[in-house]
């Protein structure tokens, strides 16, 4: 008995000093992460007194935490800006240090995703069908569109008579001139295979239609792409009948601009400058500076010509160009130099009856008061003001006020003064602010004022400009352009007061984009499409394209200005957009009505659309179709056919 205890002893003290003596577990940290979706974990299996840092070696890849002592499972991010490389997987890698010494390597696979477009009234059966891992398929779920009559051109390479024509086909008409026949068969598609395999034929083609087309030829309009964003290239599609007036509240106008002759109210007809001319110098013998401070006190004058610009002296005058904007002509006009243009831009409202009226409160330096930007909306909306001693009364009353100015600063002066002109019924549309950079979401006035429709600016790509301001006040997006971008920036009509010559200046700003806003509103009043200021607005913000969160928001407010879904008018057929909205949002191109993509595994909205507009948006008036998609798996997701209604 002893013996066995002293056995027993023996044995516990065995296992004891045998542990002390055997090797810790070694670290275990794997090779290789698979992520899926845009995240994942590594988990480090280590001593616990054991440090260790992670450095990423690809600009996609984040790691948190970046560093630790013991075990720990590592939360791995994948952060894709911008568009998603088309491509199989993104590979990474992590390098471990401190106590040990490891590489992981991180792969993200994507998952291939294929289809194609095409008409249909399909659409809204087919935004019902279930989500599913092997994609979305609606061949044979979703209800095709009425076939209609598609007539087949053929040019036999001898007369018709010699030829034996398809079976099932038949003969519409015949040009035994020029041998070109007329084919109409119950499979139109099948009838042209087979004269394309036909040797007795030259071609055949679809008896495709064409549409008259009234763009503007003027030089620079090719370079006016913000006229495709908000769809106002087809304004021509449009009759207006009412005259318009839009008072541009700005530095002046320069009113020996070519682009600009008749369509603005001149000296004596209502334009009014509410700074003065400049004060004449005290020494006789120096020349006058019209650059120079104006008299204190003027009552200023009846001609707003802008005198300087001291910010551009070789592209200058915003005024200028807030004007151009709005109401540049079309059309050949006679040159102001032997290399300058006989045609320049358009004008948004190029081919309407309306004339803008130009009253000057900003000085050469761009600055102006609250008290003159205050008597000017007044004076534009019909309101007797007094300046100076004088009473004022404009006898061209304007139905839309553009004020492309702004301060930090609430004003009781001037947001009393929009009070006043919305209450006689004048839509007075603002400049946001281009604050955002430096005092992001602060409120600018008088774009606040409770009744200004305020206006942000975007880019080329539809994307909400970094110095457009983002707040509670924001009613509407337009394009207000990046210079930094090629060609990004709003081309309009400017002056060169060094040359003393007319010419035309890329700016940026959301002074850009509210008179394109201002002039919409101006065309629906001219066209007939509205007949009072708040019929105007809630026609125009309720055919807004919506971008950004849905439903109103502080970058875009409503939405992108929008004119053929306000005017409603019926465009020529568009190429097929789509588009996935998700984990990695992505545009798509559709090339010969099939598109491919690679997708991060996830969960999606897919839309497609035919775009008529030619703004590469999907807007609300044009066929789209739209439903849920989950993205996963290791093959090729073929969503099938995607039918965009009529």
């Amino acid at each position: 008995m002893r013996y066995s205890v002293f056995w027993l002893a023996a044995l516990l003290a065995g296992c004891a000093s045998q542990s002390a003596w055997m090797p810790a577990p070694s670290n275990s940290i794997p090779a290789e992460v698979v992520m899926e979706g845009l995240e994942g974990t590594l988990s480090l299996r280590v001593g616990s007194n054991v440090a260790w840092r992670i450095d990423t070696y690809s600009t996609w890849l984040t790691a948190s935490p970046q560093s630790g002592v013991g075990p720990r499972v590592v939360q791995l991010r994948a952060e894709l800006s911008g568009e998603v490389a088309s491509q199989a997987e993104y590979d990474g890698s992590l390098r471990i240090s401190g106590d040990l010494e490891a590489s992981v390597a991180v792969r993200l696979p994507l998952v291939r995703v294929v289809g194609s477009v095409a008409e249909g009234e399909g659409a809204a059966s087919a935004s019902l069908l279930p989500v599913g891992s092997q994609g979305l398929r609606s061949e044979g779920n979703g209800v095709r569109a009425a076939s209609k009559p598609v007539e087949v051109l053929v040019k036999y390479r001898r007369d018709l008579r010699g030829v034996a024509l398809p079976q099932g086909s038949r003969v519409l008409s015949h040009d035994a001139i020029s041998r070109l026949t007329k084919l109409q068969a119950a499979n139109p598609q099948a009838l042209l295979q087979r004269l394309r395999l036909d040797p007795s034929v030259e071609w055949a083609e679809f008896n495709g239609t064409v549409s008259a087309q009234g763009e503007p030829t003027d030089q620079f309009y090719p370079r006016q792409w913000y006229l495709r964003s908000t769809g106002a290239r087809f304004t021509y599609l449009q009759t207006y009948s009412q005259p318009v007036t839009v008072a541009v509240v700005d530095t002046g106008v320069r009113y020996d601009h070519p682009d600009l002759t008749g369509r603005l109210w001149l000296p004596g007809e209502g334009a009014y400058d509410f700074v003065g001319d400049a004060a004449p110098p005290t020494n006789p013998n120096q020349a006058y500076d019209p650059c120079a401070d104006p008299v204190p006190g003027n009552p200023g004058d009846t001609d707003p010509t802008d005198p300087c610009d001291l910010l551009s002296s070789t592209g200058g005058s915003h005024g200028t160009h807030v004007t151009g904007i709005i109401a540049a002509s079309s059309g050949p006009f006679t040159p102001a130099c032997p290399d300058c243009t006989d045609s320049g831009i358009v004008g948004m409202a190029y081919n309407a009856p309306i004339k803008v009226l130009p009253l000057r409160v900003l000085d050469s330096m761009g600055n102006g008061t609250f008290e003159d930007v205050a008597l000017a909306i007044r004076y534009a909306a019909g309101i007797p003001v007094q300046k100076g001693n004088q009473t004022l009364l404009n006898p061209q009353p304007a139905r839309v006020i553009n004020l492309s100015l702004g301060s930090l600063t609430y004003s009781n002066s001037m947001c009393e003064a929009v009070a006043d002109a919305v209450a006689r019924g004048v839509l007075v549309v603002a400049a946001a602010g281009n604050f955002q950079s430096r005092s992001p979401g602060a409120l600018v006035y008088p774009a606040a004022c409770p009744g200004a429709i305020s206006v942000a600016a975007t880019d080329q790509n539809n994307q909400v400009v970094f110095y457009s301001q983002q707040n509670s006040s924001v009613a509407i997006a337009a394009p207000g352009g990046n210079t930094a971008q090629p060609g990004g920036g709003v081309l309009s009509t400017t002056w060169n007061f060094t040359t003393n010559l007319p010419n035309y200046t890329f700016y940026m700003g959301t002074s850009q984009a509210t008179p394109q806003v201002a002039a919409a509103l101006a065309m629906l009043l001219s066209g007939g499409r509205a007949s009072d200021a708040s019929e105007a607005w809630a026609l125009l913000r309720s055919s807004l394209t919506d971008l950004g969160a849905p439903g109103r928001d502080d970058a875009y407010g409503y939405g992108l200005l929008n004119l053929p879904g306000a005017f409603a008018w019926a465009l020529p057929r568009g190429d097929f957009l789509v588009s996935f909205s998700g984990p990695t949002p992505r545009e798509v191109a559709v090339v010969n009505g099939r598109f491919e993509t690679y997708l991060v595994p996830g969960r999606y909205t897919v839309t497609a659309c035919r775009d008529d507009t030619g703004n590469g948006l999907c807007d609300r008036t044009e066929p789209k179709l739209e439903r849920p998609l989950q993205v996963s798996g290791r093959n090729t997701l073929d969503l099938g056919t995607l039918r965009v209604g009529p």
